[in-house]
């Protein structure tokens, strides 16, 4: 099966299991976060589920991206077939954390990284806080 295909297929999964969910909790924001910011490479769109750090993380990314976007380069040229794996749940204080399992695959090779996602509720809805991405 080509790799766009089976990429189409865990995307589908993914949104099936995502509606499943509560939007009102933490893993919706987190799930939603996760799949415009490392699967559509859509900062902006990924910015919705924010604040804080995480917020200004994106905006300076945004600033960066911005001469390329404004030649037309779009984030759906940006995206790669990338695969998402939400792995854990853990909870400190107020704030709940997710690790994402990230499979970013090229033409002839593989990118893992592991993400670390925190959450806090902020004005009664569930925000992406912080992020942490690193190499595996």
């Amino acid at each position: 099966m080509p790799a766009v295909a089976r990429g189409e297929i865990v995307c589908c999964a993914v949104f099936v299991l995502a509606g499943c969910v509560d939007k009102g909790e933490p893993e919706y924001a987190a799930d939603q976060f996760v799949d415009a910011y490392f699967r559509r490479m859509d900062q902006q769109a990924a910015r919705q589920f924010t604040a804080l750090g995480a917020t200004e993380m994106l905006d300076r990314e945004l600033d960066l991206t911005r001469g390329v976007r404004a030649d037309g380069y779009t984030p759906a040229q940006a995206a790669a077939d990338v695969v998402c794996k939400r792995l854990s749940r853990s909870a400190r204080g107020e704030r709940v954390r997710f690790d994402y399992d990230v499979v970013i695959r090229h033409e002839q090779s593989e990118d893992h990284r592991a993400a670390d996602i925190e959450l806090a509720k902020i004005q009664s809805a569930w925000r992406v806080v912080r992020v942490d991405v690193k190499t595996k």
